[in-house]
């Protein structure tokens, strides 16, 4: 008699692995929160500015106009102050028409 070969790793059981596996990695990696691409001009503020923006419901034009705000110090300079103030511009157009 022929007997089948059952493997000890059930669907469920390799779906297990699978996750513990994913938060293993997600544990090394760190975070969100605490990296950042491109630069490192957020990491010594005392508040991260995408934290700010988002525990205070900001939209795209106010959150913008903070984040450039908050860098322009340590990284864009004049640059920034201007494109902090284009948002500036574009929330009294979009909120309050004339």
């Amino acid at each position: 008699m022929t007997r089948e070969f059952e493997h000890p790793w059930t669907p469920a059981k390799m779906a297990e692995y699978a996750a513990a596996l994913e938060k293993a990695e997600a544990a090394k990696r760190g975070p969100a929160s605490s990296k950042q691409v491109n630069g490192d001009h957020y990491k010594s503020m005392a508040i991260q500015p995408s934290e700010y923006i988002h525990r205070n419901g900001l939209n795209w034009c106010e959150g913008n106009a903070i984040k450039y705000i908050t860098r322009h110090k340590l990284k864009g300079g004049r640059v920034d102050i201007e494109k902090a103030i284009h948002y500036l511009e574009l929330l009294l157009e979009l909120e309050y028409p004339a």
